[in-house]
């Protein structure tokens, strides 16, 4: 048996292949705001679903473009998969080999975080820093469901949005606040309120503030690349779910899109 995985923040996605090809869905994790504890039982978990003792684990997961995150990520894994080889890899370069396989390009994750990186066939050659949701990750879910909470939270929203919002939300401005500090993992808690962007991107104030997350990750992480005439790929649940507002931000290059 092999194991693949796609490790996302809010979510990860299990392929395991022996003699058919089952999909195993749990929630996610990322080294830089997870414990390892919340992947070692992610993997229990699998591992009673998979019932047999894999041969490798390939693992592509967000926060796992260091040597550290990557060590620590496959030790974890080596507590429940002993006798596997395990690989452990950045969601980047899965993205990438998904969006362009042995072909250069520049891919991008727009999900519950952001990345981008200059592709050239074979390894992602260059990248600008993602920097994570507290310091970065612009464009991504967490961004932009920070970025609604804060002009919620400011009333920098219509009067009607911000009642709508805090009907999504089911929540009190002074609980909100607790709720995103306390949250655990806050990346996660955060993206959640893109369903609230999603349902009401025909509003100006949403479409305004969704292209403007796009242009900056643009600014921040496809730009310093300083490459033009590629191909641009995205995948994320982000980049498809506002898929007609990414095309306009990049009228004119081609992209690709694919389905998280």
């Amino acid at each position: 048996m092999k194991i693949i995985v796609e490790a996302g923040g809010t979510k990860c996605k299990w392929g395991l292949i022996d003699n058919q090809i089952r999909t195993v869905e749990t929630i996610g994790f990322n080294p830089n705001c997870g414990h390892p504890d919340g992947l070692l039982g992610i993997a229990q978990a699998v591992a009673e679903v998979a019932k047999n003792e894999p041969d490798s684990v390939l693992y592509f997961g967000a926060g796992c473009g260091n040597q550290q995150n990557q060590e620590l990520v496959r030790s974890t894994l080596k507590r429940v998969f002993t006798y596997a080889e395990i690989k452990v890899c950045s969601d980047l370069e899965g993205a990438a080999i998904a969006l362009f396989g042995n072909q250069q390009g520049i891919a991008a994750i727009l999900g519950t975080g952001a990345a981008a990186g200059y592709y050239n066939g074979k390894v992602i050659e260059r990248q600008a820093p993602s920097l994570g949701y507290l310091l970065g990750d612009e464009g991504s879910g967490s961004y932009i469901g920070k970025t609604l909470i804060v002009k919620a939270l400011r009333n920098e929203l219509s009067t009607d949005l911000c009642n709508r919002f805090f009907d999504f939300a089911q929540t009190t401005k002074v609980e909100l606040i607790k709720n995103v500090y306390s949250a655990q993992p806050v990346n996660a808690y955060l993206a959640k309120f893109v369903q609230f962007t999603s349902e009401n991107i025909s509003e100006p104030e949403i479409t305004e503030l969704v292209a403007g997350a796009f242009e900056l990750f643009h600014q921040k992480h496809i730009a310093p690349l300083n490459i033009s005439n590629l191909t641009v790929g995205f995948v994320g649940g982000v980049a498809w779910q506002f898929a007609d507002i990414l095309r306009k931000q990049y009228k004119g290059v081609e992209i690709i899109i694919l389905k998280d």
